[in-house]
């Protein structure tokens, strides 16, 4: 069977694999209609490809969830470049590209507008944990951004946000932790790494929330989140283990007394140093920073909505004159005729 994608310009590298654009090889009616223009594909040689197909069986499993990148399961397909056979998963694609990117590029973003793309990563998250799994790799780098933004966001923010990256992710419960010392690599990136995961290479699905704070803190501050991009791996993990304490966040991060009261008590439920102690994704899915700002969210909708109707309610009044006009004469019309044959 033909393949239905061409690779195109090369977006990335990593650990397991390239990410290429693709477009679609061929075109027809039914494709035009059912399936995208272009798709992102990830790419690795076939003999190390354990990690693609891996990611492959989880997004199956997590499909279903608007806030989670979904995976064209049935298009993955096998090239040959090189003279070397290449295994390719093919994804969703958007253009727009990370919210790294975004972060980059634009700088920080309100609290307003953090607070409703955190509700829409706690609803990838708790999807994520309800089937089992944890990501164990959440960053504003492994967060998509997309154009195609959900009708109640309209007007409020630029993007829909989509967590992708699953290859890291891993069973819930399944043993994974290490000794201090030991040779064994933590599982995502240091910076957004938990107490747990740094010092002792335990990764359960806590360390999803307090990566969620870290890109939280980023969003509204801009690049840097919660640590100097400067500590090196040995120096975070000792700072994790003997100095950060859970009330005094704003000793590392000055500038977190600046925040409202609700975003620093959400901030703060996502990094306790005792994991336990951690807000849930549906714990914090009914925080006031949540809940609150989803009420704004629905009074902004709301005025839309009445501000658009006030616009169109010259030319509605336009219509009525015409409407009672032709409805009138319908009547006319037909009690004329039927009287003929009365």
């Amino acid at each position: 069977m033909a393949c239905k994608w061409v690779k195109g310009k090369l977006l990335g590298k990593g650990t397991y694999g390239s990410v290429f654009v693709a477009k679609r090889a061929y075109s027809s009616l039914f494709a035009s209609h059912f399936s995208p223009t272009q798709v992102a594909v990830k790419s690795a040689p076939r003999n190390q490809s354990w990690s693609l197909q891996q990611e492959k069986k989880i997004l199956h499993e997590l499909r279903g969830c608007p806030h989670i990148v979904h995976c064209f399961e049935n298009d993955d397909f096998e090239s040959i470049e090189d003279g070397t056979e290449y295994y390719n998963l093919v994804l969703e694609y958007d253009d727009s590209g990370s919210l790294g990117q975004l972060l980059r590029r634009d700088g920080c973003i309100t609290e307003f507008e953090a607070s409703l793309y955190a509700y829409m990563l706690l609803k990838g998250l708790s999807h994520v944990r309800k089937k089992g799994y944890v990501h164990c790799d959440i960053k504003p780098d492994n967060i998509l951004i997309f154009d195609n933004i959900p009708k109640k966001y309209k007007g409020a923010v630029k993007y829909n946000l989509k967590i992708a990256d699953f290859g890291l992710t891993k069973k819930a419960g399944e043993r994974s932790y290490r000794v201090v010392g030991s040779e064994n690599k933590h599982r995502g990136t240091l910076l957004y790494g938990s107490p747990e995961s740094v010092v002792f290479g335990v990764h359960e699905a806590q360390m999803d929330i307090w990566a969620l704070g870290c890109t939280v803190l980023e969003m509204i501050f801009g690049n840097g989140g919660l640590w100097s991009c400067s500590y090196d791996a040995q120096c975070l993990a000792q700072m994790i283990a003997y100095y950060y304490v859970d009330d005094r966040i704003s000793f590392i991060l000055p500038v977190f007394n600046n925040l409202s009261a609700n975003a620093r008590d959400f901030v703060a439920r996502c990094l306790r140093r005792n994991f336990q102690d951690r807000w849930t994704a549906d714990q914090l899915l009914q925080h006031p920073f949540i809940t609150q700002n989803q009420i704004i969210l629905q009074h902004i909708q709301a005025q839309s909505a009445l501000g658009k109707l006030l616009i169109d309610i010259p030319f509605i009044l336009s219509q009525i004159p015409l409407q009672l006009f032709i409805i009138f004469l319908s009547w006319f019309v037909t009690y004329n005729f039927l009287k003929m044959f009365s």
